[in-house]
Order: structure tokens, then C-alpha cells, then sequence
């Protein structure tokens, strides 16, 4: 790198879809945003600027239009990566959606001297939701510095301290508003961390701010499993992303396609697809038994309404319906290894009303039992859907 005494900017002028909107960065990131970003960096108002055409590149700047709203200044022996907000503030997570591959070339940067900033720009719309402001907080935990929050944000931006801490804060994000649904964090035991990601369009933002955030917070015995909720034709997560997942460490990839969900429903009649898992959280939220207060993660299993084995006798259906209805998040509830055991062999039962009820034929000796650990006997009105009480009609009729 060269020793620069007076911080220097270089800016990609192109956007990806420049040409045809006519818009360019050099548009919007103009002089005058660049001193006060200078000054907030450098304490300096004097600089020196260039906005340079996509084939140019160098140790910092690669090849290509401008991925990730990114300026480079470099001032003495540093170097300084900042991404900038849009001007206009779309769907939920649009301010924000150039951030995951601006740290990705920050972070697979060798150079060692380095920081990486997020700017905000005379923003028009909201820039402080719920949502935007989970996105805000995993990105200060992976070391993203704010320049002008203070201007822009009435509440301070506060980093993620635990796994624990984004899981919590992601499930109450989430239940407030039901469209953010992108991923699910669960635990399947107190060191096994599974997180149930969709790859395509804004969501894979989403899950790769958190699978970094989670990367970097994770303790040496947590071991963590992203699931790639695939759909359709739908790739992976974009490969620089990955390859970043990779040299963080911590954080096992599994692909989980069409076909691995029709093979799986092929051979298993207890199907426990990364799928369903996945649709079931988003339903129900954190793992806990529907019918007792166990929240034990390695204890709570997805327990299906209607059975996987009766949904393949159906003649009538096609192998893709048959797959849908034992993916469908509404067929089913968490439950505990007991009270799933209980539930499969009919010992307990539900009515269309979610009313829990207990086979004709159990011994009076066993229904003080059953008593004392079946805490809940009604399903709340959240989980009774007019498509959940259906799934108990198929059950019950089954039966």
C-alpha cells in the first residue's frame, strides 16, 4: 500500500444498474459527503478523490461496478472501507442490503490495518423500524462503525454480546412483524445452534448478517448448522458470502434442496425435514411443548397432525402435494419427546376445537399420571387456523 499523507478516496462511479437508470454513484456520493466523511474519520477536511471506471482495480478495489456502496479512503498506513445507506429507503431491509458484500470485501481483505464504516445519507423514509434496527445491531457485533447515527437515529445502536442475545432479539423481531420471516435460530441442544436461512432475493442478506454476527459471538463449544432453505430453482447463498462463512469458521452449510426433501420423504415416515423445522418456527416461534412448560431444545421435536405415513397412502394426491402437506409449518406443533410419543400412539388426541383429550382406552391408573404432566389442555388461538383445524379433521379421520 502507499503511505498517503492526505487522505484519498476511490470510488467505483457505476452501479450495477447505472446505464440504465442514469443514476451513478459519483451522483450521490459527491464531494462535499466525502469531506464530512473524511473529517468523521480523519479529524481532516483536506482530501484528494478519484471516481474511477469498473476495469479499474488494486489491492482494495476490485474489478467490477461498485458492490456494496463502497468508497475507499486511505489515509497514512490505513485503510478505510465505507458503505453508504440509499437515499431512499424501500422495503424493509433496503438500506442496508449493500452491507453483507461490502464486509465481504472487507473482510477478505489480508490487509491488516483496516476498518469498515456505514454512512447514512439524507435518507427519505423510515430508517429506524424494528427490522432495520436488528440489522443495525448485527452489523455494529461484526465491527461495522457508525459515522453519523448520532444525526440520523434517536436510539443509540448497541452490538449483540451473546448467541443467546440475537437469538431472543431476532424471535421478538420477528413476532412483530410475521413478514419478517427470512430466518429462524433455534437450538437443538445447548451447544448445537441451528439456523434455518431462505437464499434468495433480500432474505439472503438477512441470513448472512446473522450467520457472521453468530460466527463471531459464538463460544468454542456452541456448534452451529446454517440450513439453506432452498426453493425451487433458487441457488445458494451468493458464494462470496459462503466463502466468508468459511474462513469465519464455526458454521456447517447444508444445502437443503427439493430433492434432499423429497428423499427424505421417501425413506422416513417420521420425516424431520430442515423444511419443516423451518416452517414450524415460523408459526410457532421458540421450540416449547403445546401441551406441558418444557422448553428443554433437545427435548422438543416437531410432531405432525397428520402423520407423514397416513399423508402417503393418499391416492389421490400427487408426490409434490404429499410433500407440501408434511412441509406445511400448519401441521404440526412442538412438542416434548413424551408428550410426541403420547401423541403419536393416540393416547392423547385433539379435537377441532384444539381441546386435549385421552383415548377411551386408557387405564384410570395412567390418567393421574397424565394429569400431572400435561399441563395445557387447550391450544391457544393463535395455533387454531381454519388449515391447523383441518389437519385434525385428516387425523382424527385417520384414527
Amino acid at each position: 500500500m502507499i503511505y498517503r499523507e492526505k487522505p484519498h478516496f476511490i470510488i467505483k462511479k457505476n452501479l450495477q444498474k447505472s446505464k440504465q437508470k442514469g443514476i451513478y454513484f459519483s451522483d450521490i456520493v459527491t464531494p462535499s459527503i466525502l469531506e464530512d466523511v473524511c473529517y468523521r474519520i480523519t479529524n481532516q477536511k483536506e482530501f484528494t478523490y478519484e471516481y474511477v471506471e469498473n476495469d479499474y482495480s488494486d489491492e482494495f478495489v476490485p474489478k467490477s461496478y461498485n458492490k456494496g456502496r463502497l468508497a475507499i479512503m486511505q489515509f497514512e498506513d490505513e485503510v478505510n472501507y465505507i458503505t453508504f445507506s440509499e437515499k431512499e429507503i424501500g422495503g424493509r431491509n433496503s438500506s442496508v442490503q449493500s452491507v453483507p458484500t461490502a464486509f465481504n470485501i472487507y473482510y477478505t481483505n489480508p490487509y491488516p490495518k483496516k476498518r469498515l464504516y456505514y454512512y447514512f445519507l439524507d435518507v427519505v423514509g423510515n430508517a429506524e423500524t424494528d427490522y432495520q434496527i436488528l440489522m443495525y445491531r448485527l452489523m455494529n457485533t461484526v465491527g461495522c462503525c457508525f459515522l453519523n447515527a448520532d444525526e440520523t437515529l434517536s436510539s443509540k445502536i448497541e452490538a449483540y454480546n451473546s448467541v443467546e442475545d440475537i437469538m431472543f432479539n431476532r424471535r421478538i423481531n420477528a413476532g412483530k412483524n410475521k413478514s419478517n420471516n427470512s430466518t429462524y435460530i433455534t437450538k437443538s441442544n445447548s451447544s448445537q445452534i441451528e439456523v434455518y436461512g431462505k437464499t434468495y432475493g433480500a432474505n439472503k442478506y438477512e441470513t448472512s448478517m446473522i450467520c457472521y454476527a453468530l460466527s463471531m459471538l459464538r463460544n468454542e463449544k456452541q456448534k452451529i448448522t446454517l440450513y439453506e432453505i432452498l426453493e425451487g430453482d433458487l441457488k445458494e447463498l451468493p458464494e462470496a458470502s459462503l466463502n466468508v462463512i468459511r474462513l469465519m469458521g464455526g458454521i456447517d452449510v447444508v444445502a437443503t434442496d427439493r430433492m434432499l426433501e423429497k428423499r427424505a420423504f421417501e425413506e422416513n415416515n417420521s420425516l424431520r425435514s430442515p423444511k419443516y423445522i423451518y416452517n414450524l418456527g415460523m408459526k410457532l416461534g421458540k421450540k416449547h411443548c403445546a401441551f406441558c412448560n418444557c422448553e428443554i431444545p433437545s427435548l422438543i421435536q416437531g410432531a405432525h397432525i397428520w402423520s407423514v405415513a397416513d399423508i402417503k397412502k393418499e391416492v389421490l394426491l400427487s408426490f409434490d402435494e404429499k410433500l407440501n402437506f408434511a412441509t406445511d409449518g400448519e401441521n404440526g406443533l412442538w412438542l416434548c419427546e413424551n408428550h410426541h410419543k403420547l401423541f403419536d400412539d393416540n393416547i392423547l388426541r385433539l379435537n377441532e376445537k384444539g381441546q386435549l383429550y385421552y383415548s377411551d382406552d386408557v387405564e384410570k391408573r395412567h390418567i393421574i399420571y397424565l394429569d400431572d404432566i400435561t399441563k395445557r389442555k387447550q391450544l391457544s388461538g393463535e395455533i387454531m387456523t381454519k388449515k391447523f383445524q383441518e389437519y385434525i379433521w385428516r387425523r382424527n379421520k385417520a384414527i
